[in-house]
């Protein structure tokens, strides 16, 4: 499944807390629920969007769409 994070509107939105090996991963802390490993996410970018793999994801009790991810680089196919 996608997820488009891109909008960062009330309920779904992200941080970037760590970049990896030049962006082709990252740690993100981030609020909406039913993202689950194996998900794209769909993030901004200076000039667009890129798309992530959801390697790992971890979610907090309270709030409970609270989440902590590692994700990696997955560009789209043409």
């Amino acid at each position: 499944m996608t997820h488009d994070l891109s909008g960062k509107s009330w309920g779904c939105s992200y941080n970037v807390m760590k970049i990896h090996d030049r962006g082709m991963r990252a740690d993100l802390a981030g609020w909406q629920s039913g993202i689950k490993n194996g998900d794209f996410l769909i993030l901004k970018q200076t000039a667009g969007t890129t798309r992530y793999l959801v390697e790992s994801i971890r979610y907090e009790s309270n709030p409970p769409d609270m989440w902590f991810a590692k994700v990696s680089f997955a560009p789209r196919e043409d």
